[in-house]
Formats: C-alpha cells, sequence, structure tokens
C-alpha cells in the first residue's frame, strides 16, 4: 500500500519560526475546506483516528508512514478491509 502525505501547509495560526500547523489544526483546516457533507464526513472518521493516533499537538509536518498505517486499525472493518 502506498502512503501520501497529508499536507501541512503553514496557516495563520501557525507562529513564525515554528515548525508548522499541529495535526489537529492541519485536521481542522481540510474538514473545513470541504464543502459536502458526506465527504466531510468520510473524512472526519479517519482524520480523527490520524489525530487520536498522533495526539493532537503531533506536528503535521512530522507525520510518518506509520501513523499512517495505524488509522485503519478502530475503524470499521469493511471499509479499510485488505488496506494494511
Amino acid at each position: 500500500m502506498s502512503v501520501v502525505a497529508f499536507p501541512s501547509q503553514p496557516d495563520s495560526a501557525t507562529t513564525p519560526g515554528t515548525a508548522g500547523p499541529t495535526t489537529a489544526a492541519a485536521v481542522e483546516r481540510f474538514l473545513d475546506s470541504l464543502t459536502a457533507a458526506t465527504t466531510r464526513a468520510g473524512y472526519t472518521e479517519t482524520l480523527t483516528r490520524l489525530t487520536a493516533v498522533t495526539g493532537p499537538n503531533h506536528l503535521a509536518a512530522a507525520l510518518t508512514p506509520e501513523h499512517y498505517a495505524a488509522v485503519p486499525a478502530d475503524l470499521h472493518p469493511t471499509r479499510w478491509h485488505g488496506c494494511e
């Protein structure tokens, strides 16, 4: 399985000189950008799990393939069947 990194572009809440937004801030920014309720709902479950795996203060730029690989562990089994 290939892993595509979660975007970690700086946001207005990031102070100059810091390493970038936290996973929680990046997830919130991404979800806020989605206009379709069904799309937002689908991503919310997965990205909430990513935030739980890393902790809300983990820097988005420091996410690793192992963080992403841990996401499907507790999600609905039929949704992620065969992705590990």
